[in-house]
């Protein structure tokens, strides 16, 4: 009896130890994140493109034709093998074996269909403009030729064949970006399959995401997460709350912007973490918009808070822009530095109220709409105060949703709005470029024909001096048009689980988790 009692709590002891071996080892290989900006209306390659969680998303979700590794570069991953014609306009590429989530097989023409339907003149991809850089891409996209011209062509079902509309060191970068992925069924507004290291477990729309490991993925030995669980929880200290408790493993950008207090207060704990990026914040100027249609009017606004202040006490990260692009991307010695001068400011003013007939006392009030994260509505209320009082004219602030604030950026439904914005790729053209139509990235609603060719030169000379120069001219048309106020270059303040290690950035600030090991 005794003996039999000691056999059962033996038992017991162990069915209890298992269960906590069980529970631990879930723990241990589940990645949890946060959403402060909320969850994504979709994950759809395409629309994840616009939000820089979104593509963080998609690289776990879609294996692109590259990869970008821990030191910034471009690695072979659905591609087995790259070559590169001379001239740098055909590339032939070798697809590895590699399959979807329901173990059907990724073959070329989910490449090419996918770009194609990405650049069909129906379709509604938001940054189809990013892979313009395909023969007839852009011609494609509106409506002048079939979108069969374009440069992308499945040889055989292992063989995609690319042309270029022009050379681009740049290309491969681009290729790991998710508006490159392929898709199983271009058809789907909701993607059901993935080829990634990750697959969508569940999806309870505003609450939580779960992922799980991929059983069909490629190189599924080396991914050592099982699980990845992102909740939405918008408020940033409840959000904080959760990582002191260990229920959250990363918190800080680019999922969790920090308050400048939060910054200093895991500073002093020695739990800070920086990183790089060439990305800045920019005050966008709705150039449609009454008073906002004078450029005299754009650069008194420009010229009359104070960067510096901006930047160590709202952001807490980064430098003041001294002109329109940080020095990382393009440096050039513009004609002038921004600088806060209200006289040079009211002067401005003054030029633009005639421009408009207009006086202080007719001038309609400007409206400031900002988002929900960290720093936004500061940066708002300063602004607000600073040209209240600088210039003397009624401003108003309004807040926004993030999902609504970036839909109305696009669709020019704003007034002023500041967010970061950061080339996909490291060339300031990519920036650039986004002015030279207009469409639902300029968000500036602004074009210059100065400007356009310029820039088209810039895009299409070999000459790299002659490029540079170039590319400087049409930085000084930015500076003397203002249809942006750049206000701060940036760095990627977080902290994480000190035992997350092998995750990546891209060049615009997106995460990659799909190499990350954890061990709690």
């Amino acid at each position: 009896m005794i003996k039999a009692k000691i056999g059962y709590l033996l038992l017991l002891i162990m069915m209890v130890f298992m269960s906590c071996q069980r529970k631990e080892e879930t723990r241990t290989n589940t990645l949890h994140l946060n959403f402060q900006e909320g969850d994504l209306p979709s994950l759809h390659p395409y629309n994840l493109m616009i939000y820089l969680r979104g593509i963080s998303i998609g690289k776990t979700l879609f294996e692109g034709l590259t990869r970008i590794d821990e030191k910034g570069q471009p690695q072979l991953a659905g591609a087995k093998s790259i070559t590169v014609s001379p001239n740098g306009l055909e590339y032939s590429i070798s697809l590895r074996e590699n399959y979807w989530s329901d173990g059907t097989a990724v073959v070329a023409s989910d490449y090419e269909n996918a770009w194609k339907e990405a650049l069909s003149s129906t379709s509604n991809c938001p940054r189809a403009d990013l892979i313009y850089m395909l023969k007839n891409a852009e011609k494609a996209k509106k409506g002048e030729i079939s979108v069969n011209a374009v440069g992308v062509k499945a040889q055989d079902t292992q063989t995609l064949l690319i042309t270029l509309e022009y050379p681009s060191s740049h290309f491969l970068e681009l290729l790991a970006q998710p508006i490159c992925a392929p898709l199983a069924n271009i058809h789907e507004k909701e993607p059901s399959k993935f080829n990634g290291p990750f697959q969508v477990a569940e999806w309870k729309h505003g609450d939580y995401l779960h992922l799980i490991k991929n059983p069909h993925y490629w190189d599924k030995e080396k991914i050592a997460l099982e699980h990845i669980q992102i909740y939405m929880v918008q408020d940033t200290m409840t959000a904080f709350t959760m990582f002191e408790k260990g229920q959250i493993d990363w918190i800080g950008v680019p999922f969790v912007p920090l308050s400048s207090e939060l910054i200093q207060h895991l500073g002093k704990q020695n739990a800070l973490r920086s990183h790089p990026v060439d990305r800045s914040f920019l005050v966008f100027l709705n150039t449609q918009s009454l008073p906002l249609t004078s450029a005299s009017i754009r650069q008194a606004l420009n010229l009359s808070f104070d960067r510096k202040a901006v930047t160590e006490h709202i952001f807490s990260a980064g430098k003041p822009l001294k002109k329109p692009l940080p020095e990382s991307l393009l440096a050039t010695s513009p004609s002038f530095e921004l600088y806060e001068d209200l006289v040079v400011a009211n002067q401005f003013l003054e030029q633009g109220l005639q421009e408009l007939n207009l006086t202080r006392e007719t001038f309609p009030p400007l409206t400031i709409t900002y988002s929900q994260q960290a720093g936004r509505k500061q940066l708002a209320e300063y602004l607000q105060q600073a040209w209240t009082k600088g210039l003397n004219i009624p401003v108003k602030i309004e807040p926004q949703e993030w999902n609504v604030f970036r839909v109305n950026l696009g669709n020019g439904n704003y007034q002023i709005s500041g967010s970061f914005d950061a080339p996909f790729y490291n060339d300031p053209l990519e920036l650039l470029q986004k002015l030279v139509r207009y469409g639902p990235n300029n968000f500036p609603q602004w074009t210059n024909g100065q400007f356009t060719e310029i820039v088209n030169q810039a895009r299409n000379t070999s000459d790299s001096q002659e490029r540079l120069a170039l590319l400087a001219q049409a930085e000084e048309i930015l500076i003397k048009e203002v249809p942006f106020i750049p206000v701060s270059s940036d760095e990627f303040i977080f902290s994480h689980h000190p035992d997350l290690k092998g995750y990546t950035f891209d060049c615009v600030g997106a995460c990659d988790f799909s190499r990350a090991t954890l061990k709690k």
